[in-house]
């Protein structure tokens, strides 16, 4: 009979413990963090006191004031305490309003802009289905892709400003170890500030439900020392971009694709033979579609699939394509294409609403 006891006795620890670890958020890694997680411990420990406070009459009241089987008259009946009442209304009272000043004080640190304190500006733009870190101070941006989630590199003990913009849906910007989560919404521009205080690797992910590929939106941010992060940058920033094309190929047209946009070095060429030099100037793969469509790229915006955010190439008529293809290689494309107006296009997901898609025409020899 001991056994099953103590089995019992050690399954109700466990699921004690299980459960005071899965109450508690992770631990905080930003000095505004701090601030939330002691807000909430507080919030916590006030709630078990009211918790165990009102359980514990419940059952002290069952137990002391059961009725035993000799009782066979009605008790004394009590038509209300005026002191008692006072009591239980104003501990409350005085309960939610001390929390409302203590999350109110929180919540001004929290969304406070300090920009005079500002040591590095970071511009986070989501969208279907990833992320772009940019860096305006230093000239860059990183890209995100299903596969390859990007990663926003900070300094530690320095105030961090983020600037928040949904280029499609809407996407949340959430770190479990922030404790802080904020939305990105189409048309509007959000701002939030931030200073790190632990070193190491943080995971995020986007916490608003935006598609078919929401679970891919991860992404990662890492706090490092002032030294790592400088030179961090330095292997980061982009060399001067050279003054000739990098396509040295004989093409009819050269194709210059990037975030976001594709580029062609003319309007229209002759029938027959047209090769198309490509070079990929971005930071993620993309694709090269060449499409024979009469209305032109904008009105091939109404046909994005909500869901996919891409165009359905079924019902398209499309002529040939450069598949996939990744950053700094240079390609060619060569199809035999009859007179009238065609369109080019990237069509991973995102990317062609976004405007990535350039119209030409072909005449008559």
């Amino acid at each position: 009979m001991r056994k099953p006891a103590a089995l019992i006795a050690l399954l109700a620890v466990a699921l004690v413990l299980g459960g005071c670890q899965a109450a508690f958020p992770p631990s905080a890694v930003t000095e505004e963090g701090l601030l939330i997680e002691n807000l909430y411990v507080l919030v916590f420990v006030i709630a078990a006191i009211v918790f165990v406070l009102v359980e514990g009459l419940i059952i002290w009241s069952v137990i002391r004031y059961r009725r035993k089987p000799t009782d066979t008259s009605l008790p004394a009946q009590t038509h209300g305490n005026l002191v008692l009442e006072i009591i239980w209304t104003a501990i409350p009272l005085v309960t939610v309003v001390g929390l409302f000043f203590a999350s109110s004080q929180v919540l001004g640190v929290v969304d406070a802009r300090k920009p005079e304190e500002v040591s590095v500006k970071v511009e986070v733009v989501g969208y279907q289905w990833q992320w772009k870190f940019a860096y305006p101070d230093a000239g860059f941006e990183i890209y995100g892709t299903a596969q390859n989630y990007p990663e926003l590199v900070v300094p530690i003990d320095e105030r961090i400003e983020v600037t928040l913009v949904a280029q499609d849906v809407n996407h949340g910007f959430y770190i479990p170890e922030f404790l802080f989560q904020r939305d990105l919404v189409p048309g509007k521009v959000n701002h939030f500030e931030f200073t790190p205080n632990k070193l190491g690797t943080f995971t995020g992910q986007c916490s608003a439900f935006c598609g078919l590929l929401h679970h891919a939106m991860g992404f990662t941010v890492r706090v490092v020392t002032r030294e790592e992060y400088d030179a961090w940058l330095l292997e980061m920033t982009p060399e001067p971009a050279p003054s000739e094309s990098p396509v040295a190929v004989d093409a009819d047209f050269t194709a210059e694709v990037k975030e976001w946009a594709i580029t062609l070095s003319g309007a229209s060429a002759a029938a027959g033979e047209v090769t198309f030099g490509l070079t990929n100037a971005g930071n993620i793969p993309h694709e090269f579609i060449v499409v024979r469509s009469d209305a032109g790229g904008e009105a091939l915006l109404d046909q994005v699939d909500p869901a996919t955010s891409r165009l359905d190439e079924a019902a398209l008529d499309a002529i040939g394509e450069q598949p996939e293809f990744s950053p700094g290689e240079i390609k060619t494309l060569t199809l035999s294409l009859e007179p009238g107006k065609y369109v080019v296009l990237c069509n991973i997901a995102g990317h062609f609403s976004s405007g990535m898609y350039a119209d030409f025409e072909i005449t008559a020899n």
